[in-house]
């Protein structure tokens, strides 16, 4: 359930587009550029952004995923 704080897919796909095409089209490249771009942050929000990383990695090994 969506709460008014949250948005869906639909609503995000405007700003999810470019980055799911990269993600789609090169998946190893999109997570290294990810973690370098995380490594350039000052303080914390680097460490949050390479938490979110290891999420998204963990999620599509857990995933089955059929087509």
């Amino acid at each position: 359930m969506v709460n008014k704080d949250q948005r869906t897919i639909l609503e995000m796909w405007p700003v999810l587009k470019e980055d799911m095409e990269k993600f789609v089209s090169d998946r190893p490249g999109w997570f290294i550029n990810a973690l370098e771009k995380a490594r350039q942050k000052k303080g914390s929000s680097g460490w949050k952004d390479v938490e979110t990383v290891i999420n998204i990695l963990q999620f599509l090994k857990d995933t089955e995923i059929e087509y």
